[in-house]
């Protein structure tokens, strides 16, 4: 089983569905872009909530998997971690 963390400066967040997460991603770009915003977050571990976006914003999202899942299949699965660079979206 895959989880994804969204790490929002400070804060947290815990993704069970990479659907969220791409929407998440989409929408924190768009507030960069746009001079700061709020975005939304929902479906997360934690309750639903507001952040404020900004080019400045420390983004980082990490995918996990639980031990639950079998071991390597030797498949090659490509690191998915992401990072925001706000500087080179200029």
């Amino acid at each position: 089983m895959r989880v994804y963390h969204v790490y929002i400066d400070d804060l947290r967040f815990t993704f069970v569905d990479r659907g969220p997460v791409e929407d998440l991603k989409e929408r924190v770009v768009e507030a960069s872009r746009a001079n700061g915003a709020f975005v939304s977050i929902s479906h997360s571990s934690r309750p639903p909530s507001e952040v404020f976006v900004t080019s400045q914003t420390k983004v980082r999202i990490e995918t996990a998997t639980l031990p639950r899942e079998p071991a390597d299949t030797g498949q090659g699965d490509e690191d998915d971690a992401f990072w925001f660079d706000f500087d080179s979206l200029g």
